[in-house]
Order: structure tokens, then sequence, then C-alpha cells
């Protein structure tokens, strides 16, 4: 018996450290994505005080939560982690704005208060002219083209993330979201934390749909 009781005491102990651990208790990969702060960003000092709240209380949750793990359905890290629409749901309620719930609801809700940005197909990387008016604290949405999750209609939005900006260390774009398997500086995560900004690549079926401010969010 003490074998196994130190095999899943040492099990929790990476865990708790954001490392994943294979059926067999075997540590697989550390996951946990990176963490970074307002002093790393670039723009964040030049921003309206409604936009560096935004983005502050986004980083806080990453910086002040134990390890958050992708989770599908939740929107509460009381939960144990979050999905997508769930942490941008989450964060944008601690700033007091009232967002729907899921990333198709949100990508709607900008659009229906005039603050879409729409991403043509044919931009695939961050210098195409549609993303010029790309702001830190804006969110970020992707469709996907292929069955089971496009529609009779068409693609529909299935990811969503807050932009953050560049960072200072190198100047790359960086943004913030629950996800499984996106990268920051090459390494793979899961999880709600920091990650790198791309646009997907032409062979991809996820396309960046659009971006826009979340409405209550003033340049004041």
């Amino acid at each position: 018996m003490v074998p196994l009781i130190s095999t899943l005491f040492a099990t929790f102990i990476l865990i708790a450290q954001g490392q994943a651990i294979s059926p067999g208790g075997v540590r697989v990969a550390d996951t946990r994505p990176a963490v970074i702060g307002t002093a790393d960003l670039v723009e964040f000092e030049s921003l309206a005080a409604p936009r560096r709240r935004l983005i502050e209380a986004a980083l806080a949750v990453a910086r002040d939560s134990p390890w958050l793990p992708y989770l599908a359905g939740s929107a509460d890290p009381g939960e144990g982690g979050f999905d997508c629409s769930g942490a941008m749901f989450f964060v944008m309620r601690k700033v007091q704005l009232d967002p729907p719930r899921s990333s198709r609801a949100q990508f709607a809700w900008l659009k229906e208060n005039g603050n879409l940005h729409e991403v043509p197909p044919e931009a695939t990387d961050t210098r195409h002219p549609s993303l010029a008016d790309l702001r830190p604290g804006d969110l970020l949405f992707w469709t996907v083209t292929v069955t089971p999750l496009a529609g009779p209609s068409g693609p529909v939005v299935h990811h969503v993330a807050m932009y953050l900006g560049t960072e200072k260390k190198d100047g790359r774009p960086v943004m913030i979201n629950s996800t499984d398997g996106r990268t920051y500086r090459g390494r793979k995560a899961n999880g709600y934390g920091v990650y790198d900004f791309r646009v997907p690549k032409p062979e991809s079926t996820s396309k960046l749909a659009g971006y826009g401010t979340p409405p209550g969010i003033s340049e004041k």
C-alpha cells in the first residue's frame, strides 16, 4: 500500500503544479499556460483606463488562481477550470460588463452593437489590413469550416480570446484565453493563460473571423 500512496501523493503534487499526468500516474508534460503582468506589455500604459482595467482583470485571474485547465461548460473558476467563452464571460463580469455566455453569442453581441471588425478568409497573418484597428482588450473570434461544428448556414464561431497587445521582450503579439493545445513561444499548454496570437494558416479549417471591443468599454 505504501508505494500506491506515494504514487497518488506524487500525482497530486504534479497536478497542483500544472503538470499533465497519464492514466498510469506518469508525468507527461508541463502544460500550465504562461502568465505575464501588465508591465510586460508594450501598449498597456498608453491605453484608456477602462481597457487597462479589463486587461488587469484578465491577467489577475491567471496570476492569482491555481491552474485552471480547459473545462467545457464552465464559467466559474470554482469548478476547477473554464471553457473559452466561460473565461471571457467571467473576466468581463469582473469589470461590470454584461456579456452573453457563449462565444457565438459574444460575437453577435459585438456585431449588434457595431463593435465587430470582420476579418476576411484571405487574411493569413497579423499584418493584414483588416487587423489595423485591433487594440489590446479586444475580443478575438475564430470560426470552423468543417462538420460537426459547421452548420447548414456555414461556419460557426467556436473560440474566443482577448488580445493583450505585444510583449516588451520580443514584440510578439499575445492573447489570453482558455484552450487546450494552443502554444506560447512554441510550447503547447492547456487551460486559462497567455498564448501567442496568430492568424491561422490558409490550409487550416479554423479561421480568424473578427475582433472588437466589448460593449461598455469606453475610450475615456
